[in-house]
């Protein structure tokens, strides 16, 4: 009864709702977007429907919509039947043929092309077209790489290189790489090119040396289908000859649902935007994130703070819906969901080919302020994020807790999956005690000096109270918002196939309370599957598949948390050495592990954990192996109950993970996982399970090699 009233009611709602149309060639999305303004402005109070039919909408400016009636729906989405897509890209003009490489480049003058509409993408159709790019340069700098930052003046510059010293239009240059650090790239701007030295307009995230590219210089288009943007001159070297069909971004961001935001801890100002419904429609062709001085860096600069920056972006926004739209050929972020934003549900979208995250949730920084939480991301695909940006995860939650992420299916990655995060401890250093500031600060290795862009300048240091240990985790949870996250039910493969340490699944520096559980990974060359990284504690893992990759790392612990009950097929479990470590009293308890290859040592680099390292199932084709390393973990007091046996699965291959009755592992506790338990990971229209055809695979190698060949047929695109 209930749900045939509420349906009433919507029908009612819609039915008095007032329609505005959006046609290719005739009422544009700005006028609607006014009319709508004028509609609010005279208190119309009832629902609007924005309609947008068939067609590609090109937007000339980013549409705001405000808290301004607020307490009614605005549904904004395709006509029914209708394929509708709006973009931020401009079609360039005005080709003519120039006689640079024998006549094979042509040019466009494109004198919009500054300030905020400066691009830093191209796409012809929906292919985004790789920017001229130089062979890769070594970069050098005195200070000492060991060190993540060193000094401000060492990650502005650097010594000059002879091929930077040739560049001779320097101000439309950038230079793309990695600062000693392999989990990152930056794109740089030059600022000034000496004799001895380089400097840059912004600072790298660490140390500027390294591998890098010179990137978007006439100088070095020197392939076919590469472009550069000169001196308002767009320069372009087509593979077939033909010019048709070219867009370049012209916005930042296409769509921004905006309130009143209010950063004072009391937010008596805050007047959030509500109820605005996003359906069936498609988003394209924003321009890449452009870093500047004023920018505050997420976790190792993963993403920007509070950044006009996305196809859509929800800021100061409550009870809104995004679903059934796609995401798909742009140079930028996805969603964003920045500073107060609450009962947001991302559900049933596709999100593909983004040079940016996909999905971000970024609250404010460590303070008392939290205003980020209690939103769903569900029911979502995800493939080849990070085009551009390779750092960029599928779904980044960061300062921003209580939100389900369920069903998600995140695949072809150039770095991880999923992360939550926060603030290291070791951004903190001004709240220590004062003699532990410099040479006795427990984090020396990872100081930062003032002007940092990562982290610092997000933290609401008056709120911040004098931290008298600064290794007690205590001290800090409070400020620590990324807290009681559910993440379940994901199917996340096929990541870090660009970048180092990272993972399928990634925690760091997070408020208590997270739970992961009932995910499957696999297929992952690098990096372990789940990791509980630096500052990250009291998480729960429970219930997760990991399927056998050719990094052969299942499960990293660092911190205090409890790995229990998950299901390791080829894998392993190993805890990190760098930063913090496990504690001694974590729990690893009643999981499942089962190889049918070479994998013989369960776990390693787990010395300083002790007796809750226990109540394990071990099972090897390689008995006598596998029954040697039980007894090397025996005389380190761990697994003193665990047990080499067959688990005795019923039925293995087709997914089914309950027990047989009398099964060591039912003895000793740990609960299965039943197929249809299994066959609800994945999203609902494509379950991994359903997709396998119930042939689970573990026999050895039956997750490797996909990597190898994708690396093989892997182009940069920028």
């Amino acid at each position: 009864m209930k749900k045939f009233l509420l349906l009433v009611i919507c029908l009612s709602s819609l039915a008095n709702a007032k329609q505005i149309h959006v046609y290719k060639d005739q009422n544009n999305l700005s006028s609607a977007h006014k009319e709508w303004q004028e509609l609010r402005q005279n208190n119309y109070q009832d629902t609007i429907e924005i309609i947008i039919h068939e067609g590609t909408h090109h937007l000339n400016q980013s549409l705001i919509f405000d808290e301004r009636g607020s307490d009614a729906k605005t549904l904004i989405r395709s006509a029914t039947g209708e394929s509708a897509t709006i973009s931020g890209a401009r079609k360039i003009e005005g080709w003519t043929r120039t006689e640079l490489m024998n006549g094979k480049i042509w040019s466009a003058p494109v004198p919009w092309a500054e300030g905020e509409h400066y691009f830093h993408a191209l796409f012809k159709g929906n292919q985004m077209l790789k920017r001229a790019s130089s062979e890769i340069i070594e970069l050098s700098n005195e200070a000492p790489s060991k060190f993540y930052c060193n000094d401000m003046q060492s990650r502005f510059e650097f010594n000059t290189h002879p091929e930077i010293a040739k560049l001779e239009n320097i101000k439309d240059i950038e230079l793309f790489g990695q600062p000693t650090r392999k989990w990152l790239v930056n794109y740089l701007p030059l600022e000034r090119v000496g004799a001895k030295k380089t400097k840059l307009k912004i600072p790298a995230t660490y140390i500027m040396s390294g591998e890098w590219q010179i990137e978007n210089s006439l100088q070095h288009l020197d392939e076919a289908g590469e472009w550069c943007l000169n001196n308002g001159t767009l320069y372009y070297w087509p593979k077939d000859d033909q010019v048709k069909d070219i867009f370049a971004p012209y916005l930042n961001e296409l769509i921004r649902i905006e309130g009143k935001t209010d950063s004072s801890l009391e937010g008596k100002g805050e007047r959030p935007a509500k109820n605005f419904i996003f359906e069936n429609l498609s988003f394209s062709h924003a321009d890449r994130q452009r870093w500047t001085k004023n920018d505050i860096g997420l976790q190792h600069d993963w993403n920007m703070w509070d950044k006009a920056n996305g196809l859509i972006r929800f800021r100061g926004a409550q009870d809104c819906e995004v679903h059934n739209c796609n995401f798909i050929n742009s140079a930028s972020d996805g969603v964003r969901l920045d500073l107060y934003c609450q009962n947001i549900t991302i559900a049933n979208n596709r999100f593909s080919k983004l040079g940016g995250t996909a999905i971000l949730l970024a609250g404010y920084g460590p303070g008392k302020k939290d205003v980020n939480h209690h939103n769903t991301i569900i029911n979502n695909s995800l493939s080849e994020i990070g085009s551009l940006y390779w750092h960029s995860p599928g779904i980044f939650v960061w300062q921003s807790g209580h939100n389900l992420i369920a069903k998600n299916h995140i695949y072809d990655q150039g770095y991880s999956g999923i992360i939550v995060a926060g603030v290291r401890r070791r951004f903190f250093s001004q709240k220590f005690p004062k003699d532990q500031r410099a040479d006795k600060n427990p984090f020396k290795f990872w100081q930062f000096p003032k002007g940092t862009r990562e982290h610092l300048p997000s933290i609401r240091w008056d709120e911040i109270k004098y931290i008298k240990d600064p290794l007690d985790w205590k001290a800090y949870e409070p400020y620590m918002h990324a807290r009681h996250n559910i993440i379940e039910f994901n199917e996340v493969h096929d990541c870090m196939k660009r970048l180092h340490d990272g993972n399928g699944i990634y925690l760091s520096a997070h408020g208590n309370d997270n739970l992961v559980r009932y995910n499957l990974v696999y297929n992952h060359p690098k990096g372990s599957m789940i990791r509980t990284d630096d500052d990250s504690h009291y998480s729960l893992l429970s219930f997760n598949i990991l399927l056998g990759t050719t990094g052969k790392d299942g499960l990293c612990m660092k911190g205090q948390n409890t790995f229990e009950n998950n299901f390791f097929f080829n894998t392993r479990f190993t805890t990190g050495m760098a930063g913090n470590r496990a504690e001694y009293s974590s729990s690893f308890r009643k999981n499942v592990f089962y190889s049918t290859g070479n994998i013989n040592d369960f776990h390693y680099k787990t010395f300083m954990m002790g007796p809750m390292l226990n109540d394990n199932i071990y099972y090897s084709n390689h008995n006598k192996q596998a029954d040697n390393f039980l007894d090397k973990v025996h005389l380190k007091g761990q697994d003193s109950r665990s047990l080499m046996a067959d688990p005795q699965f019923i039925d293995l291959p087709a997914g089914e993970l309950s027990f047989a009755e009398n099964s060591p592992a039912s003895e000793i506790g740990i609960r299965p996982i039943t197929k249809s338990q299994f066959l609800n990971i994945g999203t609902t229209d494509d379950p991994w399970l359903k997709r396998q055809g119930s042939s689970l695979p573990v026999k050895w190698n039956d997750m490797q090699g996909d990597y190898y060949y994708y690396v093989n047929k892997i182009k940069r695109v920028h």
